[in-house]
């Protein structure tokens, strides 16, 4: 029995070694006093529910979340960082209310984040609400407001504890105050409670309207580069806030919860040192009232809806097979116009534009879906061509009814000036008259009779004042100048000797047929003498004779000088109506024999030998005038011989079109005519001899000018 009881103690002991080893073996790899650590599990996306205007997402772990909107009004981008996506890396295509589809994917860099592009099918306000890993985004429609030229950002970085509630709206601002970090200044507004902003950049400053609050606290004293002044106004449904900016600066505006953070960045930022220095240069702030500051964005509003009209004003457009209502209706908000766009306009496109002109790109969408739009003051009506033509239709059709329902009326008007059956005929060509309307005229009375409805009346009536106007009338002058010149010079010689011998049988003189020496009594050897006499000219005599008077010799020198100036001035004058020929004639009428070659009868006929000139004036809406000249001068030339008893006659015309300022005088023509007759007169020979020569010559020489000149000057008469 012991022995039994011995060997069961021996067992147990064997046991509990056994065990007590096995559990030392397998806590030999690590810390036996230390547990060994579990999986951490990541957040996931669980769920993504679309509503009418609302999403929510849910997660399996509590997430922050950053919501933001870029550039474009029709986007939301939700970030959730350090969030999977789980199942949902597909695009989710809604046909819920306000929100068209949601767009996810996985960033991972720079940071690790999931992603959610919505895109909502107006611009609207959003709010959002997170609690219990739910966050829900609502969509609230908004009238299109001031428009943004550049990026707009609502950007609402929300770090959410489970535990966290939504904070009351605010109803004041408490404080603005600047933050300044290595190479960014945050401009921080704060208030009792959230705040969301609406947010219109205008190219170097920055609007931010912040609805339902009123201003506690003063704008600060100093300022902070690259700020350049802050100015508050109150409106009756918000604060307004202008922060101007320095040049070429960027900027974020952010809301979280009672905080409104705008975050500037100049784009050519200096290294630190220089911008600590830049930082100590502080300008004051300006505080201005809610009308001052009122003029700011209204006024760029107010009138630009033409500019854009005009394709003054260039946009930037990026949108991918999106619905051309809202797309329309941000043309719209961008310009300031007001937009009516007809029930029929559907369709999807995608587009991207760079500095486009804003009338350009309108015009493109309206072409590549058969739209046209018509501009009445600042509303822009867009539809379809179909609808424009059934409206332009339906009115002709109305307007022709209407005519047809209308009475005839016959009324009677006097034509003063005009041709009244020129008025009929211009009347009827202008398709004035409706289909039951007629006319007659009266050529005794000069009356027009109409029998046609009152609205045709009313068009011919103001027609006619037009029509029946009184003609204009030209006085022309004309002045025709003719200035004659004739220059004559003579110089002539007449010399002789005579020899008689002492016996008188031999002598030696001149020619008996020349004339004689009133000295010695005979004849000149050479007889050229200048035709002088009593009354013209100038000569000389000289004579000598010996003493037994048998040689002598006589000579005369005779010179001569003739100078004539004529001047002859025609003024012609004639009045005529514009547009009318008119003629005006002045001379003599010389009877001329004529004779009948078959029949040898003799007859006489009459040349005009006149001055004569016809015009057509064409009076021009500058008060120039236009004319048509013809311009005659004959007179008799005695110069000229007769044939059979016929004169001669000296004819100068002129005939042109001129255009020429009511006034102003103009030279239409000039002559200009030299004529020069060198003669001499002389013994062959001799009278070419140098130095002795002009003993055996006369010299004569005959120089005539003949200059002609013609002035026209038309005035118009005033009108009566």
């Amino acid at each position: 029995m012991k022995r039994n009881i011995l060997i069961l103690l021996y067992l147990l002991l064997c046991s509990i070694l056994f065990v007590f080893l096995g559990c030392a073996t397998t806590t030999t790899g690590g810390d036996a006093g230390q547990p060994l650590e579990q999986p951490q599990e990541a957040t996931l996306i669980t769920g993504i529910d679309i509503q009418d205007y609302t999403v929510t997402i849910t997660a399996n772990k509590p997430f922050t979340y950053t919501l933001y909107r870029p550039g474009d009004p029709y986007k939301i981008i939700i970030d959730l960082p350090d969030v999977e996506l789980g199942s949902f890396i597909n695009k989710i295509v809604s046909n819920k209310g306000g929100i068209t589809e949601i767009d996810p994917s996985q960033v991972e860099s720079p940071s690790y984040l999931a992603r959610l592009e919505v895109l909502i099918q107006t611009p609207s306000i959003v709010e959002q609400e997170y609690k219990d890993n739910v966050l829900t985004v609502k969509i609230k429609e908004e009238p299109p407001k001031e428009v943004p030229m550049v990026k707009e950002k609502i950007y609402e970085p929300v770090p959410v504890a489970v535990e966290e509630k939504p904070l009351p709206k605010a109803t004041e601002i408490s404080s603005i105050s600047f933050e300044k970090y290595a190479d960014t200044v945050n401009i921080l507004i704060k208030g009792n409670g959230s705040m969301i902003p609406n947010v219109l950049p205008l190219g170097d400053r920055i609007v931010l309207d912040i609805p339902d609050v009123i201003m506690s606290t003063p704008v600060p004293n100093t300022i902070v580069s690259p700020v350049t002044g802050i100015r508050a106004g109150k409106y009756l449904d918000k604060v307004r806030l202008v922060i101007d900016l320095q040049e070429k600066t960027n900027f974020d505006v952010t809301s979280n919860r009672d905080s409104i953070v705008v975050a500037l960045q100049r784009l050519d930022s200096e290294p630190a040192s220089a911008s600590a220095s830049a930082q100590k240069s502080e300008e004051r702030a300006e505080i201005i009232t809610g009308d001052e500051e009122s003029k700011e964005p209204e006024m760029l509003v107010a009138g630009r809806c033409g500019e854009y009209l005009e394709g003054k004003e260039n946009i930037n457009l990026d949108f991918q097979d999106q619905d051309i209502v809202p797309i329309l209706r941000l043309f719209a908000n961008i310009s300031g116009c007001n937009m009516f766009i007809h029930p029929d306009v559907k369709g999807k496109c995608t587009m991207q534009f760079k500095n486009v002109p804003w009338n350009q790109a309108l015009d493109t969408i309206l072409k590549s879906f058969s739209l046209g739009k018509s501009v009445e003051g600042n509303i822009i009506r867009i539809a379809p061509h179909t609808i424009f033509a059934r409206e332009s239709d339906e009115k002709s059709k109305a307007m022709e009814a209407e005519i047809k329902a209308e009475p005839l009326e016959t009324r009677i008007y006097p034509i003063s000036y005009a041709d009244v059956k020129e008025v009929e005929t211009t009347i009827k060509q202008s398709k004035l008259l409706s289909e039951k309307g007629n006319t007659s005229v009266d050529d005794r009375t000069s009356s027009l009779i109409v029998n046609d409805v009152p609205s045709a009346l009313t068009e011919i009536e103001n027609l006619l004042p037009t029509l029946d106007k009184a003609t204009a009338q030209v006085m022309i002058e004309a002045r025709i100048v003719e200035v004659n010149t004739r220059r004559e010079s003579e110089f002539g010689i007449q010399w002789g000797v005579n020899f008689s011998a002492t016996n008188t049988l031999s002598s030696i003189g001149g020619f008996s047929g020349l004339g004689t020496g009133p000295f010695t009594g005979g004849n000149y050897l050479v007889d050229v003498p200048a035709v002088v006499g009593p009354g013209s000219g100038s000569g000389i005599t000289f004579g000598i004779l010996n003493p037994s008077k048998t040689l002598g010799l006589d000579m005369q020198l005779a010179a001569i000088q003739t100078i004539g100036e004529g001047k002859v001035i025609s003024n012609p004058r004639i009045l005529t109506l514009n547009k009318e020929e008119a003629k005006i004639l002045q001379g003599k009428s010389i009877p001329v024999r004529k004779i009948d070659v078959t029949s040898g009868q003799i007859s006489t006929e009459y040349k005009d030998v006149t001055i004569e000139m016809k015009v057509e004036p064409h009076i021009r809406p500058d008060e120039s005038i236009s004319m048509k000249i013809e311009i005659k001068k004959e007179e008799l030339d005695p110069t000229v011989p007769s044939v059979e008893g016929v004169p001669g006659t000296d004819k100068k015309e002129a005939i042109t079109n001129v255009l020429i300022k009511n006034g102003e005088t103009i030279v239409i023509g000039g002559l200009y005519k030299v004529m020069t007759d060198d003669s001499q007169t002389g013994v062959p020979g001799l009278m070419n001899v140098p130095f002795l020569g002009w003993l055996f010559k006369k010299d004569k020489e005959t120089t005539t000018t003949n200059e002609l000149l013609i002035f026209i000057t038309p005035r118009i008469v005033e009108r009566y």
